[in-house]
């Protein structure tokens, strides 16, 4: 269940051009939906894809609320292309310069 949410993010960026925010959004999605632990699979899902955005030069700045919020929508059903989108709005590039 981990390693087909791990390389969805991979295929979406071979097969569909998917930019690295779409990557982080299919991530998260991927881990929340597949279930592959026995718990913490949302709060897992999150920071794996926020690690993932922080290797790719991003930083959010997300509330603590907002990012309870996102993860309750994802398990609601948000689609991959709306966390993107959601994501998006609070992201910032990082200096390559720290």
């Amino acid at each position: 269940m981990l390693e087909s949410a791990l390389t969805r993010p991979r295929n979406a960026a071979h097969y569909d051009h998917a930019d690295v925010v779409d990557q982080a959004a299919i991530l998260i999605c991927g881990i929340a939906e597949n279930q592959p632990f026995v718990d913490g699979n949302k709060r897992i899902a999150l920071v794996v894809a926020l690690t993932f955005l922080e290797l790719n030069g991003y930083a959010t700045d997300m509330t603590e609320d907002e990012m309870f919020e996102l993860m309750l929508d994802i398990s609601a059903g948000l689609s991959p292309t709306n966390v993107a989108a959601r994501l998006r709005r609070r992201l910032r590039r990082m200096d390559t310069a720290d």
